[in-house]
């Protein structure tokens, strides 16, 4: 039976420095080169985590932006993506408009990152306008019209962060426009809000019934820790949450794994596909 192992990264796979642990990658690496088809599922962009990763030889593709992308590290490339119709996406720039708040826009073009922001304060937002962002996409630059590069099937996401005042309405006018889905949450790291808007069919769930259709797997196995890895679970052939996981997120688990900071789900790959620990 042909087996797809998915890992969530930030509190499942990452340590709470947000890094691999040497033993991790040891385990891991003996695992994949054994033959397992792993790969990992997270919220992050590809240049968010491509780095972090680089000591795992990671053959299977990886589903990222929260179901956005199914992407090939090793060839950089884009296998699968979930953009938003170009009405939607002007529906939203119209609301954030009205409301005078500025936003991100990222589009995807010719397998390149761009991102285009409309109002030049906004490069104090380093949780988007990031050192690796502007080392790996193709450009990140101000442009004042960001309804001027919205073309068919380009843009994927958009996003910006402020306060509860500035995004509070934004987040209720742009709750019916269809076709789109929106985080939004506080940032515990400096106190302000967040809001994020992607495609409705951009989902953990929904990619990984499309990797698995990809691969030809007969079997699932997820490892997950917060709210967005439920979906995965919904779907998954066994789901297994990390000791430090929220209550809800075990309480739908087939079974509790030692945390982040103790290698819970490389030791458990490392039993099932090897037969030992370590």
């Amino acid at each position: 039976m042909s087996t797809l192992y998915l890992s969530d990264l930030d509190g499942t796979l990452f340590t709470t420095k947000k890094n691999l642990s040497e033993r991790t990658v040891s385990l891991l690496t003996e695992c994949i080169e054994a033959g397992a088809q792993f790969a990992v599922a997270t919220a992050r962009m590809p240049y968010g985590c491509d780095y972090r990763l680089k000591e795992l030889p990671l053959h299977t593709p990886s589903i990222l932006t929260n179901g956005v992308f199914i992407y090939d590290f090793n060839t950089k490339s884009y296998l699968s993506t979930k953009t938003m119709d170009t009405s939607s996406v002007h529906a939203v720039l119209d609301a954030f408009q009205k409301l005078d708040t500025g936003v991100f826009l990222y589009i995807l073009e010719e397998n390149e990152i761009r991102i285009f922001y409309n109002r030049e304060d906004m490069a104090s937002q380093t949780q988007y306008y990031s050192d690796r962002a502007l080392e790996c996409c193709k450009s990140v630059e101000y442009l004042s019209d960001l309804s001027s590069v919205v073309k068919k099937d380009s843009v994927f996401y958009l996003a910006c962060t402020d306060t509860e005042e500035k995004l509070k309405p934004i987040h209720d006018a742009i709750a019916d426009i269809p076709g789109i889905s929106c985080a939004y949450y506080l940032n515990i790291y400096n106190g302000l809000y967040c809001i994020e808007i992607f495609s409705d069919r951009a989902t953990k769930k929904h990619a990984l019934l499309e990797l698995k259709e990809m691969l030809g797997c007969d079997e699932v196995v997820v490892f997950g820790d917060n709210l967005n890895d439920l979906s995965m679970f919904e779907v998954a052939d066994r789901c297994y949450a990390v000791e430090n996981s929220l209550d809800v997120v075990k309480e739908q688990a087939t079974k509790i794994i030692p945390g982040c900071d103790e290698d819970g789900v490389a030791l458990f790959l490392h039993e099932e596909i090897l037969g030992n620990g370590k």
